[in-house]
């Protein structure tokens, strides 16, 4: 996945205001799990998230656009 999967799914206006968002939830080894199992049928993982509070949709796209493992990578690089 990346920023063009989560744009597709989301739409790029919603996608950029979840990245801009200043409180997303945790990304927590729960939260991708529930990704994981929300992937398969098509369509389920959109109908899902769409279906989270705003904070949680936030995190889930930092997921799906890659953002949250730029953000992790660039952490490890601070190191």
């Amino acid at each position: 996945m990346g920023r063009d999967s989560a744009d597709a799914m989301f739409g790029a206006e919603a996608v950029e205001r979840a990245l801009a968002d200043t409180a997303p939830d945790p990304v927590t080894p729960d939260l991708l799990d529930q990704i994981a199992r929300m992937a398969d049928p098509p369509g389920a993982l959109r109908a899902w998230a769409l279906a989270q509070p705003w904070a949680r949709f936030c995190a889930i796209v930092r997921v799906i656009s890659g953002a949250a493992a730029a953000d992790l990578m660039a952490g490890a690089d601070d190191e």
